[in-house]
């Protein structure tokens, strides 16, 4: 039971650092320019920040692949054995689907930009100062995080992290419709987009059915507010 608990608490981790560090891109990220937008970025959960004077769409693959590879990681140790088949069969989706949309991502990088170096790790700072599960910005507050983990728990927990981590996804992929070079990259923000917008609404479905909770969709509003105030955010 404690091995259990202290693999759960690192996916839990490793969950809000790909939605604040992902979602950092949404305050980083410039007006288009001929060169590209620039946005904050990771290659996957174990990497960092990408380099600020990268191209847009090497950041945005970044960002993507940082993002889809800990929802994988997160789907196959909190509800790959779920005793909820629902869950099981969304586990198995989200590994399948996400998989292969990250195996042609690290192609389409390795085709484009194959002189790319690696980000350098920096997760700690990359929160904006919230930290990966504190501040009162984060989208990872204490009232989410409560309660042990394990069986029921970690399924409902999945779904109130998840669902905000996904649509942290659809306001990358629709930033990147408005930004990318590449047609094949526009192509796949309207996949990621269309895909997880259909996960977040059975996730809602289950969480309301399960545990009469409403969404926690609006949870990533704090964090794109408090990206917007960072130095180099959009504004209003």
């Amino acid at each position: 039971m404690k091995r259990r608990r202290f693999r759960l608490a690192v996916v839990l981790a490793l969950l809000a650092a790909t939605m604040t560090i992902g979602g950092v891109a949404l305050a980083r990220n410039a007006e288009p320019t001929p060169g590209g937008a620039a946005s904050a970025a990771a290659a996957d959960p174990f990497m960092g920040v990408a380099d600020p004077s990268a191209p847009y769409d090497l950041r945005f693959l970044d960002e993507m692949l940082m993002h889809h590879e800990g929802a994988i990681v997160s789907a196959r140790m909190m509800i790959g054995n779920s005793s909820r088949p629902e869950l099981r069969d969304l586990a198995r989706r989200i590994i399948d689907g996400q998989q292969r949309q990250v195996d042609q991502m690290r192609a389409w990088r390795q085709q484009w930009y194959p002189d790319a170096g690696v980000p350098t790790t920096d997760m700690g700072s990359s929160s904006g100062g919230g930290g990966m599960m504190g501040g009162t910005g984060g989208v990872m507050s204490g009232r989410m995080m409560g309660g042990s983990m394990g069986g029921d728990t970690a399924d409902r927990m999945f779904l109130r992290m998840m669902i905000p981590h996904q649509q942290l996804a659809i306001d990358m992929a629709q930033d990147a419709l408005k930004n990318v070079q590449h047609d094949e990259l526009r192509g796949l923000a309207r996949a990621i987009s269309a895909d997880q917008a259909a996960e977040i609404t059975e996730m809602e479905g289950y969480l309301q059915a399960w545990y009469g909770e409403d969404s926690t969709r609006d949870t990533a509003a704090p964090m794109r507010d408090m990206m917007y105030r960072m130095p180099g955010g959009r504004g209003r």
